[in-house]
């Protein structure tokens, strides 16, 4: 029990990463992506795309598919749109944000 609570705590962990969130909102809004077409709209380096791609994929929320010489991505594990379905994040689908995020943007 405790080596499974590690590997959650590390799921975590490395969702608390702003990229990574990121590049789960962007496959959740748009779809199978190639990491080619993420670069301009997440505007960082390609190598470190790739790393926060390896990231994600080592927990199995995302998939990746090779196409020739492209490689598309996927979410792969639907807990990760419940994920940012529980952050609140409004990439995620869902409906309207919360009263309390509401309220917060009125102020």
């Amino acid at each position: 029990m405790a080596e499974s609570i590690a590997l959650q705590a590390r799921l975590f962990r490395d969702l608390g990463h702003p990229l990574r969130l990121r590049i789960l909102c962007l496959l959740a809004r748009e779809g199978r992506q190639c990491s080619c077409r993420m670069l301009p709209e997440l505007r960082v380096p390609q190598p470190t795309l790739a790393r926060h791609l390896t990231i994600l994929r080592d927990h199995g929320l995302i998939a990746d598919e090779r196409e020739g010489t492209m490689v598309f991505y996927r979410i792969a594990d639907e807990n990760a749109r419940a994920v940012l379905r529980a952050a609140g994040l409004p990439c995620a689908g869902g409906g309207a944000p919360s009263r309390r995020t509401t309220k917060r943007r009125d102020r």
